[in-house]
């Protein structure tokens, strides 16, 4: 490499990052606080970030897990970006939730339990779940706040109590 172009290369300022790296989890808030009255926002997926500003202030809320460029534009020109990171949450195990037989549940929520054999599944009809059964599994939904107990009985009349909470 000729020496002329070498010193040059020497002598440049280091490249800045494009972007600031932020990693957030699933649901957490962070306020960005600056100097300056914010003119502008730009984000590539509006579905991952929930952005809220308020004059030197935004307040940016994580919604799903992915991964998304956030660009602050400020009144006298300048621009900061970011490259923002969402951690999926991790939820807890459905069965370890609450005991053993105990199933807790949002109401909408969906769950698929695994149920080997299945004949039949009894449930209290009191409005808190509804049960589906399916091959091998039977599948739980909250549909009210409340509790609920669903027997599932296999071919040999083996029978497994679960206790569904179903909460908001």
């Amino acid at each position: 490499m000729p020496a002329l172009l070498m010193a040059l290369l020497l002598l440049a300022p280091p490249a800045a990052p494009a972007a600031v790296p932020l990693v957030l989890g699933e649901r957490q808030v962070v306020t960005l606080e600056f100097t300056r009255g914010i003119a502008k926002l730009g984000v590539t997926d509006a579905d991952a970030l929930q952005l809220e500003p308020s004059g030197a202030r935004l307040k940016v809320t994580a919604l799903k897990a992915g991964r998304s460029q956030l660009e602050v534009f400020f009144d006298d020109g300048a621009r900061l970006a970011w490259e923002v990171t969402v951690v999926a949450v991790r939820k807890a195990s459905p069965a370890a939730a609450g005991g053993p037989g105990e199933v807790e549940l949002a109401v909408g929520q969906e769950l698929r339990v695994a149920a080997p054999g299945l004949a039949r599944a009894l449930f209290e009809e009191t409005g808190v779940v509804k049960v589906r059964p399916e091959a091998q599994a039977v599948v739980l939904i909250g549909v009210g706040i409340g509790r609920a107990s669903v027997v599932l009985v296999d071919g040999a009349g083996q029978r497994t109590t679960l206790t569904v909470k179903v909460g908001p």
